[in-house]
């Protein structure tokens, strides 16, 4: 075969099973059909396990280019460079005939020494729990300063929804900053100005701080939808600097807004004492490079969003995640081709690692 063929449907539907000798290079069929016309032949590339999105579970072991065919149950392999080092047996397997450089080009390899890093949450800021309060288990709002400062920012401008803490070996997302919101324990009346709920569940409101008028479930409708500062803080119960005009009822929750609190996705298991520094994390890095087999039509889906390629044919495309969270997807066009056969998965569209 020529340095690459316009197929990268090649033994789709031939079925069966492969295993590997990282030794030799032998790879052992059970129910293949090496070498027959049609399927794998020498020159194409024979990629192992499930593609998928990287870090979410699916297994794929890398590319290797067919060098020979000795059976229906045997070939080997040119190199192992393109693999990730994880034994293959009694795996699945397709067949394409992508360009074979992209096998030995490090940039493809899914050894980890060279590629497919696995996104993972990196440090982004360290805080401090805030002064004199104790954040006890249970809690699902933890008091930071946000005004303080780390690497010359403010963690208010550092720290962005969805980022973590972690909590006694638990990655627990932030899901809201300077706002946070929970369920009062006991009904309060028209004309009140008392919420109850216990202190303990809400170390992060503080006198000072404003209770949400249209809240989370609680609407007063109208000119009443202002926040009411909050005068005090005891045990069971806050007060308010005026009452309310709609009564709030046991389990409603409310929201609160102020400068020193973040609200998580759960409730801590941990207690977290005061000043104890608290480190928050990103999501970042995922580096991860593929070659694709991009007809015309998967082209066509793919127009308008961040996988829109220059032209169909085979594309490399790399993918990773910023330092800021976002998803950043780089293209290459390979060869530039039309008629090229599709149908191995992942298919490329508007989202080619979705649902793989």
């Amino acid at each position: 075969m020529a340095l690459w063929g316009n197929n990268d449907n090649v033994s789709v539907q031939s079925g069966g099973t492969v295993s590997v000798n990282y030794d030799t290079g032998v790879v052992t069929g059970t129910g293949t059909t090496f070498g027959t016309t049609g399927y794998a032949q020498p020159g194409d590339v024979i990629r192992f396990g499930v593609r998928g999105r990287v870090g979410a579970g699916a297994t794929y072991y890398g590319d290797a280019v067919i060098v020979s065919v000795a059976s229906t149950v045997s070939l080997t392999i040119g190199s192992t460079d393109g693999l990730q080092g994880g034994a293959i047996g009694n795996t699945s397997f397709t067949i394409t005939q992508c360009p074979q450089y992209t096998v030995t080009n490090p940039s493809f390899s899914e050894d980890p020494t060279f590629n497919a890093e696995a996104p993972s949450f990196k440090t982004i800021a360290v805080g401090g729990a805030h002064t004199n309060v104790l954040t006890s288990i249970g809690a699902s709002i933890i008091p930071v300063n946000l005004t303080e400062q780390d690497h010359g920012k403010f963690l208010l401008q550092e720290l962005k929804v969805g980022d973590i803490i972690v909590n006694d070996g638990n990655n627990i997302p932030i899901v809201s900053i300077s706002t946070a919101a929970v369920a009062v324990n006991g009904f309060s009346p028209v004309g009140f100005a008392t919420l109850f709920i216990q202190e303990a569940v809400i170390p992060g409101v503080f006198a000072g701080d404003a209770f949400g008028a249209s809240g989370v479930d609680v609407d007063f409708g109208g000119s009443n939808q202002q926040n009411f500062e909050i005068v005090s803080v005891a045990s069971t119960a806050i007060t308010l600097g005026s009452t309310i005009s709609s009564g709030v009822g046991t389990g409603t929750r409310v929201l609160f807004d102020g400068a020193f609190m973040i609200g998580l996705g759960a409730t801590i298991t941990a207690g977290i004492a005061t000043g104890d520094k608290i480190e928050f994390k990103r999501l970042q890095a995922g580096y991860d490079r593929f070659c694709y087999g991009i007809g015309s039509t998967n082209a066509s889906v793919a127009e308008g969003s961040q996988y829109q390629v220059d032209h169909a044919g085979w594309v490399g495309v790399t993918t990773y995640i910023d330092n800021h969270g976002n998803l950043r997807v780089k293209k290459e066009t390979l060869v530039a081709m039309s008629g090229i056969a599709t149908g191995n998965a992942p298919v490329y569209d508007a989202d080619p690692m979705a649902g793989n």
